[in-house]
């Protein structure tokens, strides 16, 4: 079946209800250990900070390091992968110091989820200190203001924002208008002096800071009781840029497993007026690609799940605790499920809407998100979904 559904499209996603689900993260390795050996993918791609995810790259590749030092745990002491996704990294080391055709990593995402610009200004600053000394100026410019926002995630630096008056703020955003400006001004002069590689890393950098900032802003004042969700797009317009540049500067033939949130996977756009991304990620590859996009749901049944609940004291911005997953609600995709044998199963949608309609169910307009439920028409966010019976809890989650 998975063979089938993935066909010769350049990007399977593969999504998960919550990101601490033991289960999902065996299932996640399992079907990307298929795609890898059996359908020729190239490359594992990866809700991850991108440029924290170049040194995870040269890991798998065989270089020396601590993996779980590189993944740079969270400042709420949770790592930046579960321990399943960790293992999956281990697996991936194993087949490429044996394979004649190595997979690579690549982190896709904003630096720590949203909740630090140092992990991206970093970089950019060594970069400009050979390349143009009279750029570094705004990049550590950035990097001050930056510094007391930072938090566990974006939802930690957006509580910091509303303790912060405007206007530092608004120099760090003008300092990053700055560094966009100075970089894609000179990208003559920048690519003969450093070479095009290292120049679209550079750039590549100061967009994700420059989203992030933006991110930030725009959780801030959802905090606030006055969200706009295309503002809150930010991170999803990068993650979905980094893809597209990637297969772009990426020999003919790559093709890509991508691993993120159902949320961020979704091949629909959200409504106006609810507190979600505008434009997820897989709405703009759906758009992009068209049918070299596959995006596959995964959800569950019952079973244990993480509930986040905003908590400005906590270093995440969030505080989490475990709890049992809801029962599925008529309107869920969840529902479709009930009465199948014990099991992961894997469905295509088209079959999924066949099935609601022989049998006089309504069409989903949900989906589980830990503890609640996502709206989403789930029968058109994705081409397929995983639902596993039964979920319990990574390793690194106390139940």
């Amino acid at each position: 079946m998975l063979s089938s559904l993935a066909g010769d499209a350049r990007v399977v996603a593969l999504g998960e209800n919550c990101h601490q689900i033991r289960e999902f993260g065996l299932l996640r390795e399992r079907m990307l250990r298929f795609l890898v050996l059996e359908c020729g993918f190239t490359v594992y791609a990866v809700e991850f900070g991108a440029a924290s995810g170049r040194a995870v790259d040269a890991w798998v590749h065989g270089g020396d390091g601590d993996l779980d030092a590189l993944l740079m745990p969270r400042a709420d002491g949770y790592p930046g992968q579960s321990a399943e996704g960790r293992d999956t990294l281990r697996w991936l080391r194993s087949h490429n110091a044996r394979a004649p055709q190595s997979v690579r990593f690549t982190g896709l995402d904003v630096p720590g989820a949203g909740g630090s610009l140092a992990p991206a200004l970093e970089p950019v600053a060594t970069y400009l200190a050979e390349i143009d000394p009279g750029a570094l100026r705004h990049a550590r410019t950035a990097l001050e203001l930056a510094q007391p926002l930072s938090g566990g995630s974006g939802l930690a630096s957006a509580y910091a924002r509303r303790a912060l008056r405007p206007e530092p703020q608004d120099r760090l955003s003008a300092a990053l208008g700055r560094l966009l400006n100075r970089l894609t001004s000179m990208r003559e002069i920048y690519v003969q002096r450093s070479g095009r590689h290292a120049y679209e890393r550079a750039l590549s950098d100061v967009w994700a800071a420059w989203r992030t900032d933006q991110m930030q802003r725009a959780m801030a004042e959802l905090l606030e009781g006055a969200p706009d969700s295309a503002d809150l797009a930010a991170r999803d317009r990068y993650l979905a840029d980094s893809l597209l540049e990637l297969l772009n500067r990426s020999a003919p033939g790559t093709r890509v497993v991508l691993a993120a949130h159902n949320a961020h996977i979704q091949r629909t756009a959200n409504p106006e007026g609810v507190p979600l991304p505008r434009v997820p990620m897989g709405h703009v590859l759906a758009q992009e690609l068209g049918t070299d996009y596959v995006s596959v749901a995964l959800t569950s049944g019952s079973g244990r799940t993480v509930r986040n609940a905003p908590d400005p004291t906590h270093s995440a911005g969030m505080a989490q605790s475990a709890t049992d997953a809801p029962e599925a609600a008529p309107d869920s995709v969840e529902v479709l499920f009930s009465g199948l044998p014990e099991g992961p199963a894997l469905v295509d949608t088209h079959a999924l809407r066949a099935h609601a309609r022989h049998h006089r169910l309504p069409e989903p307009t949900r989906i589980r998100m830990d503890d609640g439920f996502l709206p989403v028409p789930a029968l058109d966010a994705y081409d397929a979904v995983v639902n596993v019976p039964h979920t319990t809890l990574t390793a690194d989650i106390s139940d």
